[in-house]
């Protein structure tokens, strides 16, 4: 039994608390024994949670009561709630003990009906809400081992999304219960009204100018026997998603666009040198030429210009994940002079001995003095990049950071800049060079370079740029949003701030277009689904209609508009639809080696019952749905089990035993006795059976 970590067991981890007795003569006992009454009324909560525990939190002018109910007997669970001295209740959450099976069960709660209990339960608690968040729908596939929906608000103004203010819930799908609830809620911020703004059509002129598309080279990351492959594709989108532009002044601003919504060897003494494979022999070249670890130190100390005061703390190879013949030193040194501490590390190419990264850290004479300003320490770390990558300057091109909090003047001791690789006229986005400048003394704190080496995608069949921002404005839009500047810039004050608005790129697509098809790209470089419920238009006369429809309504269903119940079903669909049910992540269109490669390490499909196109029958149904139970070893067991139906006989000797599993959990039946176990299956009889096996055993 696993018991999930309580709202406010979280709470009292994270904040830290000030004793109630130096509440007492603030009258917080009154307002604590309000808040107490107030929450049980709200949430029912009766004299048999006769065990009750609280904590109190004040900070910036703001506190809130912790409060918890539970029983002695152990039997009720828990009632969590946190609610602030005007009575606003932020979260709440419920929490029973279970004792029973955590096997998908079908919801008695419809998605539709726990949504209007959803927005009850928040008229309820936090009535000034209520009319002023929106429901997020994104259409989720269901997930049958849940036993709730998910639901996700997001505060509006004036008509306008506030996305960084939200309210989360859950409703048990068996109960109607609501389980969870937790608000994130400002209440110390004005909204200007949505007056004297740039239109639409300006602020997309403005976006272009001062944002705008680039070419872009980017990577997706399959995951397969072989482990990690990096794939490089082209695509139109801006370098940074987090920019939008101020809808009164039309500048340029950060904004965290958040939506719910990483030689040969020598062979040892009396063995006879083997042949090596391919994968064998490259492993044993890509380290070969390594320099060695008093290698690595000497070319350390020397780059960073440290001397033997230092000593290393931790010195490691390690193998680069980008690049998987490549390989790097990590060393990190540490000095202690009068106790005060100093730091350095730094990565080395184990073959080249070029810098890969360094920083250093430490003590800091407090009299030290500003002496560059932001200019001069870009300056300073070009110039430095061309001393330590002179054949990679030519290929980068600094990005301004907009999101980087810059004080006064004087008060900013350190500048970071980072430089983006550039090839012909498109980015790289996950290769760049980034660099550190104190602007006390204008030495270089950090240098990091982040280098691929695989072959880049060819330019010269893109798109051209004005179709990528038709697709921009058109297909993924713009939208008018608040935003609360102080959330970025450092300023924790807690003075009642002013949002801005902001004319920023709509989330529910990616801006990520592909430059060769002009097609909108998830950020796997897959062509971008829009989450919707399969629905079947031939179903109507089928026996098993109201099955299909459920299991669609999880994600377990066969693509197009059109089921064909009555055709027979090809195996890889059967197993298809069995991985899903079995809880895997797997699209009809990624490879088929890759969904059966996946079933054989689960061990539902040997390998040599690998037959994509073959159409199943029901005895072999049966077969991969009683390993997906893993209940085969039992079912192996044939001299155990009777025979249950007239055609015993026809059943391969086998799968007797797993045939009588499936019969005992309701996942087949007979018909008048019989099985028929060789009978090929239709697409209607295999979705039938997927069911009973997800829901009835």
């Amino acid at each position: 039994m696993k018991r999930k970590i309580s709202i406010l067991l979280v709470l009292t981890m994270i904040l830290t608390f000030i004793p109630f007795s130096s509440f007492a003569q603030q009258n917080f006992d009154k307002q604590l024994k309000e808040a107490i009454v107030k929450s049980k009324k709200l949430f029912n909560i009766g004299s048999e949670y006769d065990k009750f525990e609280h904590n109190i939190n004040s900070y910036d002018e703001n506190t809130v009561f912790y409060l918890n109910w539970s029983d002695s007997k152990g039997k009720l669970g828990n009632i969590d709630v946190s609610i602030t001295v005007d009575g606003t209740v932020l979260s709440y959450g419920k929490w029973k003990p279970y004792f029973g099976d955590n096997k998908p069960k079908l919801p008695k709660v419809s998605k539709e009906e726990g949504l209007k209990i959803a927005k009850d339960f928040i008229k309820k608690v936090n009535p000034e809400f209520a009319s002023n968040i929106k429901y997020v729908d994104n259409d989720e596939i269901l997930n049958p081992n849940s036993d709730s929906y998910y639901y996700y608000f997001v505060r509006t103004v004036n008509g306008i999304p506030f996305n960084e203010n939200s309210i989360d819930i859950s409703v048990d799908n068996t109960t109607g219960e609501v389980k969870n609830y937790y608000t994130n809620w400002d209440m110390n911020i004005a909204f200007p009204d949505a007056k004297d703004m740039i239109s639409a059509e300006k602020a997309k002129e403005l976006y272009k100018e001062k944002i705008g598309l680039k070419l872009l080279i980017k990577s997706s990351y399959n995951f397969d026997l072989d482990g990690q492959k990096e794939n490089k594709y082209l695509a139109y989108g801006p370098l940074d998603t987090n920019l939008g532009i101020n809808a009164k002044n039309g500048e340029v601003t950060f904004y965290s666009n958040y939506y719910r919504a990483y030689d040969k060897a020598e062979g040892a003494k009396g063995v006879e040198e083997a042949e090596l494979n391919p994968d064998e022999q490259e492993a044993v070249d890509s380290i070969s030429g390594l320099i060695s670890k008093e290698e690595a130190e000497k070319v350390g100390r020397e780059l960073l210009k440290i001397d033997s005061e230092y000593k290393i703390e931790y010195i490691s190879l390690h193998k680069n994940w980008r690049n998987k013949n490549d390989y790097t030193w990590n060393i990190s040194f540490i000095k202690k002079v009068d106790s005060k501490d100093f730091y350095a590390s730094i990565g080395i190419d184990a073959k080249t001995k070029e810098l890969v990264q360094f920083d250093k850290f430490g003590y800091v004479d407090p009299s030290k003095k500003v002496q560059y300003k932001e200019a001069e320490a870009l300056k300073i770390a070009k110039e430095y990049i061309t001393k330590m990558n002179p054949d990679k300057v030519n290929l980068i091109e600094y990005k301004k950071n907009y999101n980087y909090y810059i004080p006064v003047e004087e008060e900013q001791t350190e500048y970071r800049f980072e430089f983006v690789r550039k090839e012909k006229d498109a980015y790289v986005v996950n290769d760049c060079i980034e660099v550190s400048v104190d602007t006390r003394d204008g030495s270089i704190n950090e240098y990091r370079i982040s280098w691929g080496k695989d072959k880049l995608p060819s330019q010269e069949k893109v798109i051209a740029i004005d179709k990528a921002y038709d697709i921009l404005f058109n297909e993924i839009g713009m939208e008018l949003k608040y935003i609360n500047p102080d959330r970025y810039d450092g300023n924790y004050s807690t003075e009642k701030k002013e949002a801005i608005l902001v004319y920023g790129l709509k989330n529910e697509k990616p801006a990520n277009i592909d430059a060769n098809t002009a097609t909108i790209l998830d950020y796997q470089g897959k062509p971008f689904k829009e989450p919707t419920l399969v629905s079947y238009s031939d179903i109507d006369k089928s026996y098993a209609k109201e099955k299909i429809n459920i299991l669609a309504q999880y994600g377990i269903a066969l693509p197009g508009d059109e089921f064909k119940p009555s055709d027979k079903m090809v195996q890889s669909d059967f197993l298809y639809l069995l991985a899903k049910a079995n809880g895997s992540y797997f699209e009809l269109d990624d490879s088929k080696d890759t969904i059966y490669n996946y079933l054989i390490n689960m061990g539902i499909v040997k390998e040599d019952e690998k037959a994509p196109e073959k159409i199943i029958t029901k005895e072999e149904a049966i077969k991969y749905i009683i390993r997906a139970l893993k209940y085969d070893k039992v079912a192996d067991l044939n001299e155990i089990y009777k025979e249950l139906f007239k055609d015993t006989k026809d059943i391969n000797p086998e799968l007797k035993g797993y045939v009588s599993i499936a019969y005992g959990l309701k996942i087949v039946e007979g018909n008048n006795g019989y099985l028929n176990p060789k009978a090929e299956l239709k697409r209607e009889d295999g979705v039938n059976m997927i069911f009973n096996y997800l829901f009835n055993n």
